[in-house]
């Protein structure tokens, strides 16, 4: 009996066996995570809320490039916040005729945010070596400043963002990282991008701040990364302000590359106590008026924040509450 019933069970179990990992094994369908869809009436809002005078929020995205064909919505640029104001291009410029381009140029258009190339001062010097060369020093920097408004034009962008920081290995032996450099190519640069250049083009320069750099600029975008009170982020204004920025221009960052987690490190405010930094930087204040904005560095990293870009949202909304 025991041989009966074993003979009959065991191909049995083998055939159910046999279905159940066909059923396991089939393939489905990726399910892609869909972007929502906006009215006209609230774009139109957006737009003009972007027109306002208010703080802005800037951020650095590692995934602006590419075609935009990801799973995730995290590097596409449908999942960026419709409230940020500037988006610097840290993953690149998309590629042409791509879901990602489409995409970067409805934020563009119908949500009022506005993109820019970064580069850093020694990706000046590359371009002068490699184009122009043959020029004069003065003529090889007005050319690249021209070749640079070329590649803005070309891609439709709003402006260009500089990132100075000359003391790094690769950094210092630029051209533009000598005493009055950052100067110079600034000054190149203004007829094409920044206030005096009346093309309505940014000009942004985040890092370090140099003498005469104030006039030509926007915004100056500083690195206060790991910033724990109040008294630190005056500290850098001061600096700032010696250099000429008034605090309108001012903007400061938090990294998210390490960061994102938990919006910052613990910021100590004498009000509200302990704090992520980047709610921190929302709510400070130069004491010689009100500052630009904030923003963070790979502020993509925060959409896997539930919800999607929970502190970066928080920190505007504290910056420019919401009509209710």
């Amino acid at each position: 009996m025991k041989n009966l019933v074993f003979n009959y069970i065991l191909p049995l179990l083998i055939v159910l066996s046999a279905i159940s990992c066909k059923k396991q094994n089939t393939p489905e369908a990726l399910q892609l995570q869909k972007p929502p869809v906006s009215t006209e009436e609230y774009l139109a809002n957006l737009r003009a809320y972007k027109k306002s005078n208010h703080q802005i929020a800037f951020g650095w995205m590692g995934g602006s490039g590419g075609d935009g064909k990801f799973p995730s919505m995290e590097k596409r640029w449908e999942s960026v916040p419709d409230s940020m104001d500037i988006v610097s291009l840290w993953g690149g410029i998309p590629q042409e005729g791509s879901p990602q381009m489409a995409a970067m140029r409805f934020a563009q258009e119908q949500k009022g945010i506005l993109v820019t190339q970064v580069n850093f001062i020694s990706g000046f010097d590359a371009l002068i070596k490699k184009n122009f060369s043959g020029l004069p020093e003065q003529e090889g920097v007005d050319a690249v400043a021209k070749a640079f408004s070329d590649t803005v034009s070309k891609y439709k962008l709003n402006g260009l963002d500089i990132d100075y920081e000359p003391g790094e290995a690769s950094e210092r032996n630029s051209l533009f990282a000598k005493p009055g450099g950052l100067e110079r190519l600034v000054k190149a640069l203004s007829p094409y991008f920044g206030p005096k250049s009346g093309t309505g083009r940014l000009l942004i320069v985040d890092g370090y701040m140099t003498a005469g750099v104030e006039p030509y600029i926007n915004y100056y975008v500083s690195q206060a990364y790991n910033t724990s009170s109040p008294g630190s982020l005056q500290g850098r204004y001061n600096t700032a302000r010696g250099y000429g920025i008034p605090p309108e221009k001012f903007v400061v960052t938090e990294n998210f590359e390490d960061h994102w987690r938990v919006g910052g490190i613990n910021y100590t405010d004498p009000v509200r106590g302990t704090i992520p930094s980047l709610l921190g930087m929302a709510y400070w204040q130069p004491t010689q008026g009100r500052k630009g904005g904030m923003g963070s560095y790979h502020m993509e990293y925060e959409y896997a924040n539930n919800p999607d870009y929970k502190f970066i949202r928080q920190a505007i909304q504290i910056m420019n509450p919401a009509v209710r």
